[in-house]
């Protein structure tokens, strides 16, 4: 039998701020909306699991209770949340809320208690009484809408979480939930303004929050991946203070940060610009933040390709060197016979273009150190070279060996002449393989990828 810590992927006795963690991680994976019933599951084990410890969570101020005996009777439901007994809870409530009706803080926690015990019918009709005693109730308002989410009935909750969030409802829990949904609806701007109260909250903050603070600042990249006007700039900045002045809490968050600041660079075009400085000094937070090599190697990984946006859009940096970039990157990726006349491919086209490529060079020495250093030695090499003839036709036999079981390659592409007199050397020497003709239309690197993704075929599947 599963328990709530086999449900969010935990071993038991996880923090609050694990605990915290996997249920985001989980829910953006399973969405109330495309897997309701599994976050349904997900959602009653946080919920189950924060019982125990101090969530931070902000909740309703009650007037006196009207009894003694109510007084003994809340006193005995919260000795049973302490011992982690929902059912006992429950039980506790409804015969609470049967005997003090008037009292409408036994309501409120039977909407809660119901929830967290699976009865999530029950808890919709209740929650829906206590927004009828109090329509603008920010507490009973989120309890309605997370008592819509548990049951499925994801539109309504979505609806009656914007409620809460007008009526003032600011807890860090409930504002990455309503800003989970903002993104299923494709409600971008919202989303952005719901995560933006947290990262831009004055306090300081405690280890169990960290969680909503980064989550924040995941959802923020997503968001801003759908938004052509988000100011990075600031955004940015802000984030970088934030992970340096909190690096002891990130240390488990880094990959999940790299990844989305990769993802959201890869939308902003920002090459050759001033934004693309500040997204590196966020890549730098992060990897100061990592304890581990594999850390390290995963967020370097997710700087490469960030890397790889800035060069394909910035306007400095030539075809060649984009496709340089390209091989050098997926190396690891290619069998020898694949990886030589890869290199062979984009060093013709630097001999070619030795000029242009020495002053990219340059650019490249300067803003993108780490594909420089892969660069370096054939960039010395074209800088030292008196005899570009020479180099090139040694660079030539090796492609010319290679070419015929390949398309074709960038150089032939660049430079057709070349490939008219490969064929009639290798018609001369006797070879009976051609270099590769494409039948059909090419694909250009700036055209729309054939995959339907909506991005330039070279920032898709060209790179795979």
């Amino acid at each position: 039998m599963s328990t709530y810590y086999d449900i969010l992927g935990l071993e038991p006795g996880a923090s609050q701020a694990e605990i915290k963690r996997a249920y985001f991680k989980m829910v953006r994976q399973y969405s109330p909306e495309a897997d309701p019933e599994q976050f349904q599951k997900i959602r009653e084990a946080y919920e189950q699991l924060q019982q125990g410890g101090n969530t931070g969570t902000e909740g309703p101020v009650f007037p006196p209770l009207s009894d003694p005996w109510a007084e003994k009777m809340l006193g005995q439901i919260e000795i049973y949340r302490r011992m982690g007994d929902k059912e006992k809870v429950r039980d506790a409530c409804e015969e609470a809320f049967r005997l003090f009706s008037q009292d409408i803080q036994f309501l409120y926690l039977l909407v809660i208690a119901q929830r967290q015990c699976g009865n999530t019918g029950k808890a919709v009709k209740n929650g829906e009484l206590l927004v009828r005693k109090e329509p603008e109730n920010k507490w009973f308002l989120r309890e309605l809408a997370l008592s819509y989410l548990a049951r499925g009935y994801t539109q309504k909750a979505y609806s009656v979480s914007g409620k809460a969030y007008e009526a003032g409802c600011r807890d860090y829990d409930f504002l990455v939930t309503y800003a989970l949904q903002c993104d299923e609806y494709g409600e971008y701007e919202k989303g952005k303004q719901v995560l933006l109260e947290i990262v831009e909250k004055d306090k300081r903050w405690s280890r169990e929050d960290i969680p909503e603070l980064l989550e924040a600042y995941t959802g923020l990249l997503k968001f801003s991946c759908a938004l052509q006007d988000f100011d990075m700039s600031e955004f940015l900045e802000g984030m970088c203070r934030k992970l340096g002045q909190y690096k002891v809490y990130v240390a488990e968050y880094v990959q999940d940060l790299a990844c989305a600041l990769s993802n959201a660079a890869v939308y902003q075009n920002c090459g050759g610009t001033a934004v693309s400085e500040v997204f590196r000094r966020v890549f730098a937070a992060i990897y100061d933040a990592c304890r581990t090599e594999d850390d390290r190697r995963a967020v370097k990984r997710y700087e490469e390709e960030f890397d790889f946006a800035c060069i394909v859009d910035d306007p400095r940096i030539g075809e060649t060197l984009e496709c340089a970039y390209t091989v050098l990157f997926d190396l690891h990726d290619m069998n020898d016979q694949t990886r030589k006349f890869a290199l062979t491919d984009v060093q013709l086209c630097m001999v070619e273009e030795r000029q242009e490529i020495l002053e990219q060079a340059k650019i490249l020495r300067q803003e993108y150190p780490a594909f420089y250093e892969k660069l370096a030695h054939f960039i010395r090499r074209l800088e030292a070279e008196k005899n570009l003839a020479y180099l090139k036709e040694n660079l030539l036999k090796t492609y010319r060996r290679l070419a015929g079981g390949f398309e074709l390659g960038l150089y032939y592409e660049k430079y057709p002449q070349e490939m008219e007199r490969t064929k009639r050397i290798l018609i001369s020497d006797g070879a009976s393989d051609a270099p590769y003709v494409r039948e059909g239309r090419k694909i250009g690197r700036n055209d729309p990828c054939p995959c339907g993704s909506g991005k330039k075929y070279k920032q898709c599947c060209m790179k795979r």
